[in-house]
Parts: structure tokens; sequence; C-alpha cells
């Protein structure tokens, strides 16, 4: 089964999956660093921070007097992003938290990452309206991806339906996490304490010939797409697949919410 799945049980969160993501995106995820950079902060919390690769790529930014904190409830993606830090010359500290159940206890900061964490929570109303509480309240980055974006190509309307359909619907029914979350996020961040906000939505899109650092995370998306979908959808996708091995007539896309409250 790939089910990408941390030691917690979290889907999409193990450490292969991250790093895979996170090297696809590099490109525009450093741009997205440099964009907070700008904000000078001098305390960074990171919610959900895993195996530390944001902080990682914020470590190359960023001055040393910049402290870090990542918080996380995995031990295991805590001890990977505690030895991926060691070299850091800078301040920095971990936390093995449940962000959600003990929300209260997030150290305050100028500067919160909250990137793809909304969908493994419940109450995210109450949840993001006690990041605003906190004194000082700072600024909240916000990345959320949804599942509605993702877009494979070029195939079938209908056959694309179908799969949207089918993956919808396994996924509705999971408890672990709302793969399509981002209208909930987005009335959410709207409807919170903050009072000053900075939307936009931000492309990503890949056409072949691929770059070598974006197919391991463009394979293991179809195959965990394979291991949701119904069997009628899920052969003929890896038919799909098996059809263009070298791909060399294909396209990927999707948008995330990337949003700055404070």
């Amino acid at each position: 089964m790939y089910s990408e799945e941390n030691s917690s049980g979290k889907p999409l969160a193990n450490s292969s999956w991250l790093e895979n993501h996170h090297r696809a995106k590099i490109p525009e995820r450093t741009a997205f660093a440099m964009r907070l950079a700008k904000l000078q902060p001098k305390k960074i919390v990171d919610l959900g921070c895993a195996t530390g690769l944001w902080l990682e790529l914020l470590n190359e930014i960023l001055p040393v007097e910049c402290e870090f904190i990542g918080i996380d409830s995995d031990i295991e993606s805590l001890e990977i992003a505690i030895s991926r830090s060691k070299t850091w010359s800078r301040k920095i500290s971990f936390m093995q938290l449940d962000i959600e159940k003990d929300a209260i206890s997030i150290p305050s900061a100028d500067l919160t990452l909250a990137f793809n964490i909304f969908p493994y929570i419940k109450d995210i109303d109450n949840f993001i309206n006690i990041l605003a509480t906190r004194t000082p309240q700072g600024t909240l980055a916000v990345r959320q991806y949804d599942g509605a974006s993702i877009r494979f190509g070029p195939m079938s309307t209908t056959m694309r339906q179908k799969i949207e359909q089918d993956l919808q619907i396994a996924t509705g029914n999971s408890k672990k996490f709302k793969h399509y979350d981002l209208d909930r996020t987005f009335v959410a961040l709207r409807n919170s304490a903050y009072t000053n906000f900075e939307y936009n939505f931000e492309l990503f899109e890949r056409i072949s010939p691929f770059d070598q650092d974006f197919i391991p995370y463009y394979e293991g998306t179809l195959l965990w797409t394979c291991q949701h979908v119904s069997d009628t959808s899920a052969e003929f996708l890896s038919n799909w697949m098996n059809n263009d091995v070298h791909l060399l007539n294909r396209y990927f896309y999707e948008v995330d919410l990337v949003a700055l409250l404070s």
C-alpha cells in the first residue's frame, strides 16, 4: 500500500514523500522563503515542521540571529529534523506537541509557519484564533494545497472526472485528514481574529520533459492516487502511466493557497 503515512499515521507525511515533494518545488519554495525573509523575523515557529525541510531552506536565507522553533507530533520526523539542524549556526529547538490538542502551548513568535497542516486539524477556527491571541501576535504564514486542483494530463475528460470522483469519495471517508480542504481553510482564515490579510494562489506546473527533481513527486502522486481510486480507475491510470514511460507527452499542475495574516 502506497500510503505515505508517517509513524503517527498521518497520510502524505512520511520522510520520503516530504523530501520528494520539497525537492520538486524548490524554485517556488525558495521564492516564497525569500518573501518571508523580507519580513525580517527574529523568531520563527514552524507548526508541523516534520523533518525540517522548510527550516533548512530558511536557514540558508535568514541571518543567524533569527531563532527557529520546530513543532511536530511525530517523534521520528523530529529526530530527522534534529539531525538535519546539527550544523546550523543559530538558536534552534524542537518540541513534540499535538498542536490541536495543546495549541495553548505553542510559543509566540513574530513569524509562524502553517504549511499544509490544516487538513489534519478538525477545529481550525478555534486553532487559528488561539494562534492569533498569542502575544506578540506576529505574522501567520499559510500555504495550503487543495486536492481538487491537482491535475495530470493529457487524458479524456470522462476518465479524469471518474478518477477525481473516486478519489474524493475515498478520501472523504478518511478520519485522518481532509484532502479537499482549501475552502474550509480560506473561510477559517477570513473569519479569524487576524485583521490584516494578504492572499494569493500559487501555481505549480511542470510540462514534459520533466526535471529529474520533479519525477519522484510526480510518480509518487500517481501511485498514491491509484491506491485510493476504484479498480477500473486504477487500471486506467496504470495503463496511462505505462503508455508514456519516458514522460514525453505529459503535464502536471496544482494550486496552493498562500496567505500572510497579522
